[in-house]
Formats: structure tokens, sequence, C-alpha cells
């Protein structure tokens, strides 16, 4: 990712590259700072999160604040926080998270948690939003999210994607596929009706497809 960064020709600035301290990385956050800084050899990291809770987890983000005062990482953030973690966590921090990324999907919505994020002014941004894998087909062949991609002359990728931004939620689907890297940025022409995000909201079935 560093030599991709560093050979792009596009300004360093342009570029926003997030990457994550996994909890056995905790216990000496400082060494995984310095080793992600020497990896990716970008000069900063633009932004760095916890992976999910763990043994640890304070000092490291205490570590990764140290990084920001020292001008090595720009802003820090979480991933797979929820409610109760979030108010047990950040009384013992300084620096407010700039991002919490967490599964969100029309099965697995998070619509208690969001709010929760929102009102403490922290973006929340949603992996797997299309399922995830092994789940993604299921998802994209839902009969409700399928009936409305048709009405509006779009995939039923994009209904989801665009459903996560009308709920405060950005997204980063993956694919290697460059048709479906291209679809998945035509979002603006596209907007849902209260109607259809009621009846993708229905849809939620509290369905974690991963452990965190």
């Amino acid at each position: 990712m560093g030599e991709a960064v560093r050979n792009s020709g596009i300004p360093r600035e342009e570029i926003f590259v997030i990457t994550k301290l996994y909890p056995n990385q905790f216990s000496d956050a400082e060494a995984a700072i310095e080793e992600a800084l020497a990896k990716l050899d970008i000069d900063y990291i633009d932004m760095m999160l916890l992976h999910h809770p763990g043994a640890d987890d304070v000092a490291a983000y205490l570590a990764m604040e140290k990084a920001v005062a020292d001008g090595k990482i720009r802003s820090l953030g979480l991933s797979n926080w929820y409610v109760e973690e979030l108010k047990e966590f950040i009384p013992q921090i300084n620096i407010m998270p700039a991002l919490v990324q967490n599964e969100i999907h029309p099965y697995y919505q998070e619509n208690d948690v969001i709010p929760y994020i929102h009102s403490l002014g922290i973006v929340v941004q949603g992996w797997y939003p299309l399922g995830g894998r092994g789940y993604t087909t299921e998802l994209l062949g839902n009969e409700v999210i399928s009936e409305i991609a048709a009405a509006h002359g779009k995939s039923s990728a994009q209904v989801i994607l665009r459903w996560n931004l009308q709920k405060g939620v950005i997204v980063i689907p993956g694919s290697s596929n460059p048709a479906h890297i291209q679809e998945n940025t035509e979002l603006f022409d596209l907007g849902l009706a209260e109607e259809e995000m009621g009846r993708i909201n229905a849809l939620d079935r509290g369905e974690k497809h991963d452990w965190y």
C-alpha cells in the first residue's frame, strides 16, 4: 500500500490512509505504530484505528495520541465499538475518536448505535456494507432491495450503499472489479424515498456476519 501511494503520482495530501492496531499489538502500541510507519514509508498516517476492544486498548489509544502530538498520525478512530464500550472507553482518553467503523448492512443495521455515535460528533463508517464474504449474493438478491433497485434503474448494490449514505453512514465497499468500483461511485443521482428507506429498515435481522 505504501508503495502504491508513493508511486501514484498523486499528491500525498490527496490520499487518505487508514490503518489499524490489532489487540495483539496493544501491549506495545508504540512499537506497533513505528512498525506501521516504517512499512508504509509515507511520512505520516492519516488515521489509525484500534481494531476492536481488548486488553490494554486504552493504553494503546493513549500511545496513538502521543503519535498525533508527534505528527506521525493525523487522526484517530475505533472499530467495532458499540454504545456500552464507548461509554466506558471515552472518559479514559483525551482525543475524541473522529470515526467509529462497525459492521453495518441491511441485515445488521445498528439503528440504536448509529445515532449515539453521531450524538458524540463522531463519524460512522460501515464495513461489510454489502453483507460480507459469503453473504453478498443473498443480500443483493433480496426481493425488497431488488424491487427498489429496478424502480430506480440502479443495481441492488447501489441501493444498499445509498441507503447507508442517507442514514449518515460512510461506506467502504471492497471490490477488485473495475466495473463494480465505478458503479459504487455512481450514487449521487439516486435518492431513496422515506417509504423506500423504511422498507429497507424493516429488513433488519440483527444478523452479524463477523464475530466482533
